[in-house]
């Protein structure tokens, strides 16, 4: 079973203040992106007007071409003649261009959307989701060290092995708040002030011997 969260509250709460920033980063940068496509969307009006203006003509080009009278030699075709030009010349191809622009349009603000919202995203959010995996995976081995001891019944090994781990990795200050003489419980074989030390830092409680419960688990 996965730790999300250290047992110890220092620990606990900087995490959920993260964790909540996170997601508020997130949310943000989500609702900018959605803010940019639909401005760059609201474009499609222009494209829209053009392909209006094109099916207007078409229409008046219709008309024109229902309106000449039939039956008179030569004037009849070269009207009717005249009106076709004028809806190939005027009417489609500004319809067609105003639905090209719509498209492209469309396509541009997709595009510029997801650009304003994935690239903070993915470098801030991902990085911290690397780093947050990586953190539960490491408080889940903790909390799995801890328990595996206590029902082994080898705790004093183990906190042997933490206190050695706590002189080779924890820094000068947490070393000496946790020891005043670290190399000297080291030598006499004093290693649970040192254990606790590592194990929180860890994020989990210290090494219970006896099947006691520690304050720091209630």
């Amino acid at each position: 079973m996965l730790t999300i969260y250290p047992l110890r509250w220092s620990g606990r709460l900087w995490r959920l203040l993260f964790d909540v920033l996170v997601v508020l980063w997130t949310a943000a940068w989500v609702l900018a992106g959605w803010s940019v496509y639909q401005l760059v969307a609201g474009l499609q009006v222009v494209a829209d007007a053009i392909s209006r203006t094109g099916t207007t003509f078409d229409t008046w080009a219709a008309a024109f071409e229902n309106a000449v009278p039939g039956g008179i030699p030569g004037l009849s075709d070269a009207m009717r003649g005249l009106a076709a030009t004028l809806r190939r010349s005027a009417g489609e191809p500004l319809i067609q261009r105003g639905m090209q622009a719509h498209d492209a349009i469309q396509h541009l603000a997709i595009a510029t959307g997801l650009f304003t919202a994935l690239l903070p995203i993915v470098t801030a959010t991902g990085l911290y989701l690397v780093w947050r995996w990586r953190d539960v995976r490491e408080l889940t081995a903790a909390v799995d060290f801890v328990l595996a001891a206590e029902r082994s019944g080898r705790v004093r090994e183990a906190n042997a092995i933490l206190a050695h781990r706590a002189v080779a990795l924890l820094p000068f200050r947490q070393l000496m708040r946790a020891s005043p003489d670290p190399v000297g419980d080291l030598a006499a074989g004093r290693h649970e002030a040192l254990a606790a030390a590592m194990l929180r830092r860890a994020g989990t409680r210290p090494l219970v011997d006896g099947g006691s419960t520690s304050p720091d688990d209630r």
